[in-house]
């Protein structure tokens, strides 16, 4: 490992800090919900605390949203997926026998705070689950007439659509019956698949991830067969992102994140991604991201790398028990880049930058591109813990 590994330090010199306890009452922050508009959430014990968006992070309305209707209680949701222009939101809890599975999802007016459907989800008149959602592209949060979603299962990816085939729109209050969502797209595989975790691009194709490590990526218009699939290095990915113009994928495991480029010249020497043309043996190796022994220590018992993501231009960012962990995207994609150097076979990074908080941290994100401001060359990068948020400005100093 280069021996320039960075030293820990109580915070990183080159960002502002604003931290924001969460109020009392509100319960410990579960997860985090960046909106692109006003408004962004922290979903907790209790419910859904509405913060502020501003150009430096973000900070508190004092606005709780405590979840009523649909005749259920409320429970944590392991997932809160914005929709139609971030007015509604989607609720995903895992069943109750502790499976990270789902048999539906709860939709959320977030102005009124109800829950105005409960929807399952069926297909060939059969109760099926989902392991996860998503939104149908990068984006489609800001889109007011948006009535679909994607759903990934071990052996299922899908597309959901919430308007009712009869044109009526059932709601709790008057039915016994949860609606059932319409499978409009999709392919459920024999077996083997293992599906683990998806995200979509800006054009709304998609990436998953699997438990042998697999990546494969999957055109907008087809959902049966990968055009391309990224062999496994032997550790499940237990979560991915993509950027916006499908050209980078980042998975994360519990030790490294993997970062790929989808790029390939095809055969009529035209630049494609793998989402658009099978790249076959034009595949680049891809590029490990680790933490040293040191840090790897330091960052305490629950040291699994968590939910890899992409800002949306110059850093990629992931958790690692009490730290968040950041690096130079600009540097870590750059082949000449000085870790590389000595190195054989696939190369690994260690050029990052700690952030430690006192206790482990539930989310670290980036907030959305517009965002950036004309003194910093990066959007806010918000840090939750369970009972803080604190919201870190790029400073363009360095």
């Amino acid at each position: 490992m280069p021996a320039r590994s960075p030293m820990l330090r109580p915070l990183m010199e080159d960002f502002r800090e604003f931290e924001e306890p969460v109020e009392e009452g509100d319960g410990n922050i579960q997860s985090l919900a960046l909106g692109a508009l006003d408004n962004s959430f922290l979903v907790g014990d209790s419910g859904i605390h509405v913060v502020k968006n501003f150009e430096h992070g973000i900070h508190g309305k004092g606005v709780s949203v405590k979840i009523s209707g649909g005749g259920t209680n409320f429970t944590t949701p392991k997932k809160a997926l914005l929709m139609r222009a971030e007015t509604n939101m989607l609720l995903m809890s895992p069943a109750t026998d502790g499976k990270p599975h789902a048999k539906g999802v709860h939709q959320l007016d977030i102005e009124t705070g109800k829950v105005v459907s409960q929807w399952k989800f069926g297909k060939d008149g059969a109760d099926i689950n989902m392991r996860d959602i998503t939104n149908d592209s990068k984006g489609a949060q800001m889109d007011a007439s948006e009535s679909t979603f994607l759903g990934l299962d071990d052996n299922r990816l899908c597309r959901w659509d919430m308007r009712d085939r009869h044109g009526i729109v059932q709601n709790l209050a008057s039915s016994m019956e949860s609606p059932v969502l319409e499978w409009t797209q999709g392919h459920q595989f024999s077996r083997g698949t293992n599906f683990q975790c998806f995200a979509s691009t800006g054009d709304g194709s998609i990436v998953v991830g699997s438990l042998d490590g697999k990546i494969r990526l999957y055109s907008k218009s087809s959902m049966r067969m990968a055009k391309t699939a990224f062999p496994g290095l032997g550790s499940p990915i237990t979560h991915v992102d993509v950027t916006y113009d499908g050209k980078w994928i980042l998975g994360t495991t519990d030790t490294y994140l993997v970062l790929i480029c989808t790029i390939f010249i095809d055969k009529d020497g035209k630049e494609k991604t793998g989402f658009g043309g099978r790249m076959g043996n034009r595949i680049a190796a891809p590029r490990l991201l680790k933490l040293s022994p040191l840090h790897s220590h330091l960052a305490g018992d629950n040291s699994k790398f968590r939910e890899g993501r992409f800002s949306w231009e110059r850093h990629l960012v992931t958790t690692v028990g009490r730290y968040s962990v950041v690096w130079n995207f600009l540097q870590v994609k750059n082949s000449h880049h000085e870790c590389y150097k000595n190195q054989e076979g696939l190369k690994s990074c260690y050029c990052y930058k700690v952030i430690p908080k006192d206790e482990s941290i539930v989310a670290s994100r980036f907030m959305h591109e517009k965002y950036d401001v004309s003194d910093c060359p990066e959007a806010p990068l918000v840090v939750a813990t369970p009972m803080k948020v604190t919201s870190f400005s790029v400073s363009s100093q360095r």
